[in-house]
Order: structure tokens, then C-alpha cells, then sequence
């Protein structure tokens, strides 16, 4: 009998070896919540069968063998770690000591599933794709499709990377960006050109060995707006509009190589089959809550005064700093408004605008010939900031105000999913992550969809937890952070 145990109690053993606690009665996500929309009650996970105790930085992303055995993305560590069944690790596959001749690379890399349970290990900085065969071990080395594409492969340019992924031919199926039209008119010489970005972007599948690279669908994005203004010395400052409540699409590759897009404006998926063709699914089920005129003003108008205290706040402590750095005076009133939050590492000899004081065991700068010491987790001083001499002194630090959308553009209902919500697990099974229309206690909610594009299941992770990846079979790999560092949690559901 498979002995299974609570979230927090495995978190409380030093190793899988020394936990010693029996089964709870409930099943592993047996407890549930109220039904929301559709019917489908959302089910609570609580228990898990392995949690990792190796020293981990950040869980990247993770990639079940066929075997079971586990690769583990440390990306803060810079480690690909290979783990047993049991989450203990077994081996370094690329490490971050640069000596070795499996290392990891100077940036972050990213796992993405490939053809034959193979994976890819791209690394941005080298421009290099290692394919990592089912034992987990490199195989071969090739160059990435397109040095321009990089960034978009890895997610750190837009979109998640847990998207992508390879469809039945096996191409390389990842995001672009739609590129804007060039102006019908020129505009006068000597004025830049600031070009609006497209409201949408196109998934295309890239053929690794001929390099070719077909488009096979578009989603609507986010719209990203600016507003250029030029300054009174000539100066262009750019400033991005806020859109709290964009609609946007998603999507993501399933196991079998179809590629699912979930549509934000009626809440339903399309899919592009292995075969070339396309269907669609149901709509699904979606509390939709009408956003009147004077709803979207409010919801704007609180977006604002946000924006414009964080603004506030950013102004200040660049003035403090450029006053202190350059030896300059604090123009006439400047004051620091009620509610000012000043952060650590200011200096002790730095002068303060008048009325401000440092507050009590406020931790400063460190002096030229101090190291700092930790009390608890408490450090005794902050490494100060280098300040290049030499050359011309910045400008005078100016306020921003904040550029929010109008009203008018927001949509008529609040979307039913925000950016980067949707993952696809082993099983082909789609979970997206909805907006709730009242927060629920606990921690995220899933809708976890077939490949017939039906609702089937409503999860709930454990306060503080989140997705790392998955594994054939109904498993789920869960991340979370505690005392002890970061950890890395096996659950099967029923």
C-alpha cells in the first residue's frame, strides 16, 4: 500500500528516511470547497507522496522520465539536478561551476519536452540547445533556430515557456511577436518613430533541421500602448499605459503534439490536431460579471492613485540618492509625503530632506571597510551602491505621473484568465487557472480541462504552493518555500 503524507508533515522530516508519520484518512485531494460555476466542486490537494530535501534556489520547471526519475531546472542556482522517485537527488546533469565540462551556462536556462520523452536544455547566453535523452543525459548539441527567437523560447521576452513545446512532426513549436506596420506617412526629420505594438502574436512550429518555420495560429495579447513626451532640453521620455483588465488569449502544446489555444472572449479552446485538422470546444463554464461604465472608472481611478503613490515613492528616493551621490541640494519644499516607506541602504552621513529622520533599527549602507553580519535574518548593513565618478551628473530626477487606460477601452466583462495561465500536463489534459469572482481561501484554483475541451476538475493548491510541472498518471509536481529553504513535492491525484 502506497503510504501517503500531509504537505506539512513531510516538510517538517529531514529526509525521506526519517519520516515516520502514518496515512491521514482523507484520500489525497478527497476534501473539497463549494462548487463554483458548472457544477464542478473544487478539490483541495493535501497530501503528497515524496518532497525533496537537496538545497534548491528557485524551481524553474521540472521533467518526469519515463522512468519516473525527476530533472529539476534550478535556475537561481544554475543547476540541472536528476532526481529518483523518491525527489532525492542522484546526480548533477549541468552544474554552474564553469570548470566542468557539463556546465550550466552564466543565465538562467529552460527545459522544454521534445520528441521520444527526449529534452531540450536551451541556454540564452550561448545560444545552445542540448537534447537530453529519456536517462536524462546530453545526447547532442545544436545551435537554437534563431538567435532572434531566444528569448521567446525561454519566456523571458513574453509568454511562459511551459508553453512550448513539439507537435507530431516534431517542430519546435514557440510564441512571436506580431511586428508593426511602418507609418504611411513619414514622420518629420529628426522626429523619432515610437511604433504602437500589435494586440496580437502568432504561434509558429519551426522545423529544427531544415530551419523552416510555418505559422499555425495567432492569440490576442495584451495591448502594450506608450505616450512620448519630449522634455524642455530635448529630451524623449516613453511612458508605458497601464491596462489593469486586458483580454487575452493562451495557449499550450499537449503531449500528443496538438497545440491547444484558450480563448478569452468566450472562454473555450481550439485545437490544431496532429492531423492538421482544427476543432473546437464548448464554452466553458465562467461566472461572467458585467463591468458597467461606472465600474471600469472606479476600477481605473483606484489603478491611478496605486500607480501615482509608487510613483510618489520612486521620486523620492531617486531625489534622496542623487542629492547624497552628487552632492547637490534638495530643491525648495521638497518634503517626503505622509505614508513614505524608505528603503534599506541608505547611508548613515547621507542627509535627509527636511523633517525626515531615519527610523529606528533601520539597517544603512555598509562603511568602505565593513562586511556586513547577519543577526537572525537581520543583516548589519547593506553592500553600498557603486556610483561611477567622473563624466556629466544626471539630470535632476523628475516626477512620472501614471498613464492609464480609459475607461471606454477596458472590456465589458472581466476576463475570465489573466496572462500565462494555462499549462498542459502529461496526461493531455489542460489546467488553466481562471480569475474567481470572489477570492477563495487557500491557495490557487485550476480548471483542469480534457482533450475534448470539457471541464472535468477544479484543484486547489495549498496556500504558499505552485506549479512546477507534471507526470503521467495523474501526477503533479508542487513547489513551495519554507524555514528551510525551497522544496519540491510529488502529489498523484485520484
Amino acid at each position: 500500500m502506497r503510504t501517503r503524507l500531509t504537505l506539512a508533515a513531510l516538510l517538517l522530516a529531514t529526509s525521506a528516511a526519517q519520516a515516520q508519520l502514518q496515512a491521514p484518512p482523507a484520500s489525497a485531494d478527497s476534501a473539497t470547497r463549494p462548487a463554483l460555476p458548472g457544477g464542478v466542486p473544487v478539490r483541495r490537494i493535501s497530501t503528497a507522496s515524496a518532497v525533496s530535501t537537496e538545497p534548491l534556489g528557485v524551481i524553474t520547471s521540472v521533467r518526469e522520465l519515463p522512468d519516473g526519475r525527476v530533472l529539476l531546472n534550478d535556475g537561481a542556482r544554475r543547476r540541472l539536478l536528476l532526481m529518483d522517485t523518491t525527489l532525492k537527488t542522484v546526480g548533477v546533469v549541468l552544474d554552474s561551476l564553469a570548470e566542468v565540462e557539463n556546465t550550466y551556462g552564466t543565465r538562467q536556462g529552460t527545459l522544454i519536452p521534445y520528441r521520444g520523452d527526449s529534452t531540450l536544455f536551451v541556454d540564452p547566453a550561448s545560444f545552445v540547445m542540448l537534447v537530453l535523452d529519456p536517462q536524462g543525459k546530453v545526447a547532442r548539441v545544436r545551435s537554437v533556430p534563431r538567435v532572434q527567437d531566444v528569448g521567446w523560447l525561454t519566456g523571458q521576452q513574453g509568454g511562459s515557456s511551459a508553453s512550448v513545446g513539439a507537435d507530431a512532426r516534431g517542430r519546435l513549436v514557440y510564441r512571436i511577436p506580431a511586428r508593426p506596420a511602418r507609418p504611411t506617412v513619414a514622420p518629420p526629420r529628426g522626429v523619432p518613430w515610437f511604433p504602437q505594438e500589435p494586440d496580437s502574436a502568432f504561434i509558429v512550429a519551426m522545423d529544427l533541421d531544415t530551419r523552416t518555420q510555418d505559422t499555425v495560429g495567432a492569440i490576442r495579447i495584451p495591448k502594450t500602448s506608450y505616450v512620448v513626451r519630449r522634455q524642455g532640453d530635448g529630451g524623449i521620455n516613453v511612458f508605458n499605459v497601464i491596462n489593469p483588465m486586458p483580454m487575452t488569449d493562451d495557449w499550450a502544446v499537449l503531449p500528443d503534439g496538438s497545440v491547444a489555444f484558450v480563448r478569452g472572449i468566450d472562454y473555450r479552446i481550439d485545437y490544431l490536431n496532429p492531423d492538421g485538422t482544427r476543432t473546437a470546444g464548448p464554452k466553458l463554464p465562467f461566472d461572467w460579471q458585467r463591468m458597467t461604465d461606472a465600474d471600469r472608472e472606479r476600477l481605473v481611478d483606484s489603478v491611478k492613485s496605486a500607480q501615482r503613490r509608487s510613483a510618489v515613492g520612486n521620486y523620492v528616493t531617486s531625489m534622496i540618492r542623487w542629492v547624497n551621490s552628487y552632492g547637490k541640494a534638495y530643491p525648495a519644499g521638497f518634503t517626503i509625503p505622509e505614508g513614505y516607506s524608505m528603503p534599506l541602504g541608505f547611508a548613515r552621513s547621507w542627509k535627509l530632506p527636511p523633517g525626515a529622520s531615519f527610523p529606528q533599527r533601520y539597517v544603512y549602507a555598509c562603511a568602505a571597510d565593513e562586511e556586513p553580519k547577519m543577526t537572525g535574518t537581520t543583516p548589519s548593513c547593506i553592500p553600498a551602491p557603486i556610483v561611477g565618478g567622473g563624466g556629466n551628473t544626471p539630470s535632476m530626477p523628475t516626477m512620472r505621473e501614471p498613464s492609464v487606460v480609459d475607461p471606454a477601452e477596458l472590456p465589458s466583462f472581466r476576463p475570465p484568465f489573466a496572462t500565462n495561465a494555462v499549462r498542459a500536463d502529461a496526461d493531455g489534459n489542460l489546467w488553466i487557472r481562471p480569475t474567481l469572482p470572489k477570492p477563495v481561501p487557500g491557495g490557487p484554483v485550476y480548471d483542469v480541462v480534457d482533450r475534448k475541451g470539457v471541464l472535468v476538475d477544479r484543484l486547489q493548491l495549498p496556500p504558499g504552493y505552485q506549479l512546477a510541472g507534471f507526470g503521467r498518471g495523474r501526477v503533479v509536481y508542487l513547489s513551495m518555500r519554507d524555514a528551510s529553504g525551497v522544496h519540491l513535492a510529488r502529489v498523484r491525484l485520484r
